[in-house]
């Protein structure tokens, strides 16, 4: 099984093959007509407004800007994952993900982060779903392809911080 080293590396490939994972929520829901919008057409709202969303290059930009915070979040549960250990690694990815909906789309959404929001509670019900799915499958897929000296607290991190503190103590 390919392990991957690079955290950063790593908390990309896992933020994007978790990202896959909400879009495809995203669409379902769309289908079944639960939600009138998804993750790209709010992301797109941080730098567009509104009526572009119709428009190709407008999902575009609304497709890359998502992709590049799930690649960031990725990023950053990596390493949390890092510093906390991987043992109930899904349950942890599924907090940090309704902990990321919480942030990105009720904090800095109310605040204006993006000029798109949600009309209905189904939409809002949905987005908290499918980031509990992306918070899940990040971190299953960190543990997965993460090389198991990156992916608990003991790991290449904590063990240089460790070594650190033996060598402050020996010389003091």
């Amino acid at each position: 099984m390919l392990k991957i080293k690079d955290k950063m590396l790593l908390g990309i490939v896992a933020g994007l093959g978790a990202n896959t994972v909400k879009l495809t929520l995203n669409t379902i829901f769309k289908e079944l007509k639960w939600i009138e919008m998804g993750s790209p057409e709010r992301a797109l709202g941080i730098f567009l407004p509104s009526h572009t969303l119709t428009q190709k290059k407008g999902r575009i930009i609304g497709y890359l800007a998502d992709s590049t915070v799930a690649s960031l979040l990725g990023v950053i549960f990596t390493y949390v994952l890092s510093k906390t250990g991987k043992n109930k690694a899904v349950l942890k990815g599924s907090i940090f993900g309704q902990s990321s909906w919480a942030l990105l789309y009720g904090v800095l959404g109310t605040l204006g982060a993006t000029k798109i929001s949600p009309g209905s509670p189904n939409t809002v019900l949905a987005e908290f779903i499918s980031h509990t799915a992306f918070g899940a499958t990040s971190t299953y897929l960190i543990t997965k392809f993460g090389d198991s000296g990156q992916n608990n607290a003991t790991g290449t991190l904590g063990q240089a911080n460790l070594n650190d503190s033996i060598l402050e103590s020996a010389s003091s």
